[in-house]
């Protein structure tokens, strides 16, 4: 998968947790909050923090928010913010814009002025949890864009048991990345192609949603 960037407006718990994903996914990251405490507290950890306000034309144009590939507006409490930061996003040119919606109403007008993706924590929850019943053995899993997710998922083949990175060549064979191995609760966040699958490790894959959830079936399979 090529480099891809991103930009989160609006740094609440959520806004938060989507930075450490995307972190974790070893993704650069833009930070935009009108908190300087907030910025001051991320700035160490991100590629770019910026104190400004997400609502202000002249300040996103400054920031060159239309270069970014997805842009995740997720100042959901705020309602009018985040429905002019996400007009704002789409009228500079973001080709991908995921937008927090506080309840249905909230959607629907997020949906009507051109929100790619949005986002209720509630039904997403739902859906996380029928998810995971689904697929027992996946761990967690984020959606990082309308077409791109994290995975972190059990190994359960034993084809790929005992076998090096290298040998199994994810990104050639299943096109996804890995990008994080845990093994005996010790986690290996820079996988080498050495490095060796052992049986029910856990391990972090990134790829587009069609190609982490085929995986995801592979590597559930006990037989």
């Amino acid at each position: 998968m090529a480099d891809q960037s991103f930009a989160v407006l609006g740094l609440g718990k959520f806004g938060m947790a989507l930075t450490v994903a995307l972190l974790k996914a070893e993704q650069d990251v833009l930070v935009i909050d009108s908190n300087e405490e907030v910025i001051n507290d991320v700035a160490h950890l991100v590629t770019h923090a910026v104190i400004a306000d997400a609502t202000d034309e002249d300040e996103l144009r400054d920031l060159d928010i239309g270069s970014f590939d997805h842009v995740f507006v997720t100042m959901g409490e705020n309602v009018e913010g985040s429905i002019i930061a996400t007009m704002l996003a789409k009228k500079l040119g973001v080709p991908d814009v995921t937008t927090r919606a506080n309840n249905h109403n909230h959607r629907l007008v997020l949906e009507k002025i051109g929100a790619d993706h949005v986002i209720e924590p509630e039904q997403d929850m739902a859906r996380q949890l029928i998810f995971r019943q689904l697929h027992p053995n996946v761990v967690n899993f984020f959606n990082l864009s309308k077409n791109v997710s994290l995975i972190e998922v059990s190994v359960e083949n034993p084809r790929f048991f005992n076998k090096s990175l290298g040998e199994l060549d994810f990104r050639k064979n299943y096109d996804v990345n890995v990008i994080g191995i845990v093994h005996d609760g010790h986690l290996n966040q820079v996988p080498l192609a050495t490095d060796i699958i052992n049986p029910h490790d856990q391990i972090t894959l990134i790829g587009s949603n069609e190609a982490v959830q085929r995986i995801d079936e592979i590597l559930q399979e006990e037989h």
